[in-house]
């Protein structure tokens, strides 16, 4: 099924546990978030381009289990490549940056007008990290727990 291929698991060795444990840490990463936190609204980059993880991607899906509103709607499609216009008309309230070769955060025009950029609530995640929150799989768990950390640093 869907989930054994998400994981990379096979069914028989127990694919369906292993997703219960996920959902159970997801849940937990959800509720550990303050009020504060809840309801804001996240862009989340994939990779330059700039391509955006959707509300129907894995990782948008994570995000609203975290209980924050993504800019980017499901009907574009799960990755889709934006123009940079449309993430500065979305105005996101923080900047989630999954591409760890965008450390150097080189901003696209007018990203700087942006609340976020202003106010540096932008997190770009390490390699490690990044690695993580951009690859689905059985690390799923440990992705949300990274995007709540962002989400705690930047809900203020």
């Amino acid at each position: 099924g869907t989930i054994s291929d998400l994981l990379g698991v096979p069914r028989a060795q127990g694919s369906d546990r292993q997703w219960r444990t996920i959902d159970a840490a997801v849940q937990a990463a959800a509720q550990s978030l303050p009020p504060k936190a809840r309801n804001l609204r996240v862009y989340f980059e994939v990779s330059r381009g700039p391509y955006a993880a959707s509300e129907s991607s894995f990782i948008g899906e994570s995000l609203t289990r975290l209980g924050v509103r993504n800019v980017v709607p499901a009907s574009l499609g799960p990755f889709p490549r934006l123009n940079p216009e449309y993430v500065v008309r979305a105005n996101p309230d923080v900047l989630m940056i999954g591409n760890s070769s965008m450390q150097t955060m080189v901003p696209y025009p007018g990203w700087s007008t942006m609340r976020a950029v202003r106010e540096n609530r932008v997190c770009v995640f390490g390699p490690g990290d990044a690695e993580v929150v951009v690859r689905p799989g059985p690390r799923m768990a440990e992705a949300a727990r990274i995007m709540a950390r962002c989400l705690v640093e930047k809900a203020r």
